[in-house]
């Protein structure tokens, strides 16, 4: 399994303007992929373990979610996630799917992997032992860039939550915060950690997931 950095910057949506600016001044950097509208829907347990292990920063732990895109006013099937964390760096294990979000909002995460946990070699003993349920569903708009053709940033904006676990889902709650999120393996960390500071922004710690908990009133989260 690869896993890389991934340095999350969160940047008031009242300051888009210095960070289009700093783009605007990087000499070595290009678009990367076409805009398109990410939507995610969060997995955790009735406890929030989940939610618990990120804010008591277990250096490993996983995130359970499902992923589509919207383009062209189309949407992607699901795919199914496991995003791993192991201290700093990341990894994550991508499970193609038929689904489409009606389906994927209505099981809970064992049911979406099941056929594929021996095949894939999933090696989650959570996921055996505990069951995870949809929580929090987000979306947002993601801009693609690349820096001297090995440091991909990405930019999502226009970020909103919505609360899966009560009646009231068809309420949307938006986001202060665009994030700026820098990937790259360990071999450019040098490169990478250059580019950081010249960033008019200071890299944080930062999870949607725990905003949209905060956001939809699930949690306390700043």
């Amino acid at each position: 399994m690869k896993y890389r950095y991934e340095i999350k910057i969160p940047i008031s949506r009242y300051n888009e303007n210095i960070f289009s600016n700093f783009l605007l001044s990087l000499k070595r950097i290009r678009i990367h992929n076409d805009d398109r509208e990410i939507n995610n829907i969060y997995f955790d347990t009735f406890n929030f373990d989940s939610a618990k292990n990120n804010l008591d920063g277990i250096p490993y732990r996983t995130k359970y979610r499902a992923r589509w895109y919207k383009k062209d006013n189309k949407y992607s099937n699901c795919n199914i996630e496991l995003k791993i964390k192991n201290g700093r760096l990341n990894s994550k294990l991508v499970i193609p799917t038929n689904f489409d979000s009606s389906k994927i909002i209505k099981k809970n995460f064992f049911d979406l992997v099941k056929d594929d946990f021996v095949k894939m070699n999933i090696n989650d003993r959570n996921l055996l032992v505990h069951k995870f349920f949809p929580t929090v569903q987000n979306k947002y708009e993601r801009s693609y860039y690349i820096y001297e053709d090995e440091i991909r940033l990405t930019y999502d904006k226009k970020v909103e939550y919505k609360n899966l676990k009560t009646q009231s889902i068809s309420d949307w709650h938006q986001d202060t915060l665009s994030v700026l999120e820098i990937k790259f393996d360990d071999k450019k960390l040098s490169k990478a950690e250059e580019l950081i500071t010249r960033i008019p922004f200071v890299p944080k710690r930062h999870s949607k997931y725990l905003r949209g908990l905060s956001y939809c009133k699930m949690a306390m989260y700043i």
